[in-house]
């Protein structure tokens, strides 16, 4: 059956081998040898492992006993956010065949689903790529997964599902639907293929829809790769110095001082409430959709301040017109989840400042 070339005997530990980086002009493909467990023992699968919030959530797994393989096409990821050399499979969820072979070497009995593209505005510019990889790209895990057997999933959905909140009070996960970017509307997506899916299998599922997502591990060892577009590392680099300021994208919107408002959660407390999702699932309990955010209302310009508050620095801000396609007020009711899951938002905006800072020293020096 397709995988079984993928264990090598190596010792008391086999090996995953990937032949998936496709060289269509030359019609190859590359073999890569990534250290696996096992396949006995089940496992935990992570897409998007390496990744900002991925490498927080593998950490957490690891470090609470659970066996984990990660998948990653290493675009945004690093290796080396592996702190404790977990498995790490190299390819691409757009490739189904790439999905085939973890799955058939690997007693899988939860997926993590968090590989995605991220930005909203470039989303708007490239919708295409966005449909590929969040809509498609999901689909394409949920029904792999699926066929091997998966019963357990846990998505990383986002607030762009609910587009431009009207009002100014907290959404709950009720709120009506209407994406405002193909952002929003690719992730919306794979919320309705996952249902589909597990209906169809008698799998059940978390999605969570992620509000902003910040911060950093404590040590500073994890973090946002410093080349990320979100605010806070353009705020860093300019504090740093590593660029000559920041363009805020619009100032006249209809908040209290004009810049947009947005409910930022420190990464740690995803990766929690991540973790708190798998021991939800394998308890037996129904499928849900569950906002995570904290509740508390930050406009940009409060950030600003925060942000100088924390590097001592005076920010060179500037300010530009609005993203198409950008949100005004983004604001959450995480009351389910943190009913459902046990689960409650420990970190301040200050914490997640001044984790996300040291990161940024850490990497930038």
């Amino acid at each position: 059956g397709r995988g079984k070339h993928a264990i090598e005997e190596a010792g008391e530990r086999p090996f995953f081998v990937v032949n998936r980086d496709h060289n269509r002009d030359r019609g190859i493909g590359l073999l890569h040898k990534v250290n696996c467990t096992g396949y006995n023992t089940t496992m935990i699968l992570v897409t998007g492992g390496c990744g900002y919030i991925g490498s927080h959530v593998v950490m957490h797994l690891t470090g609470g006993g659970e066996q984990v393989v990660v998948f990653d096409n290493l675009s945004a990821g690093r290796r080396e956010a592996l702190l404790h050399d977990e498995p790490l499979v190299v390819g691409d969820i757009t490739k189904k065949d790439d999905l085939e072979d973890v799955f058939a070497a690997n007693k899988i009995d939860v997926v993590i689903h968090l590989a995605a593209l991220v930005n909203a505005a470039e989303s708007v510019k490239e919708a295409e790529k966005y449909k590929e990889v969040n809509d498609t790209g999901s689909r394409n895990v949920w029904e792999v997964a699926a066929e091997h057997g998966v019963k357990h999933f846990v998505y990383a959905s986002s607030a762009a599902v609910y587009g431009n909140m009207v009002g100014k009070e907290p959404v709950t996960e009720n709120y009506p639907l209407t994406p405002a970017n193909p952002y929003g509307e690719t992730k919306l997506a794979g919320e309705r293929s996952l249902a589909e899916v597990t209906h169809q299998t008698g799998g059940t599922y978390v999605a969570l829809r992620f509000f902003n997502v910040a911060g950093a591990e404590d040590s500073g060892r994890l973090g946002q790769n410093i080349k990320n577009r979100a605010i806070m590392s353009r705020l860093f680099a300019a504090a740093k110095g590593d660029v000559s300021g920041v363009v805020v994208s619009g100032s006249d919107y209809d908040t209290a001082d004009g810049t947009v408002v947005r409910d930022f959660i420190h990464v740690e407390d995803i990766a929690a409430a991540i973790v708190k999702a798998v021991g939800y699932l394998r308890s037996g309990k129904p499928s849900e959709i569950a906002n995570l955010g904290t509740g508390r209302a930050t406009t940009i310009r409060e950030l600003i301040t925060t942000v100088e508050r924390v590097t001592g620095k005076t920010l060179p801000i500037t300010y530009g017109p609005r993203n198409p396609g950008d949100i005004a007020h983004s604001l959450s009711d995480s009351s389910l989840a943190r009913t459902m899951l046990g689960w409650e938002p420990e970190r301040t905006l200050e914490d997640m400042v001044k984790s996300g800072w040291k990161r940024y020293c850490n990497v930038s020096s």
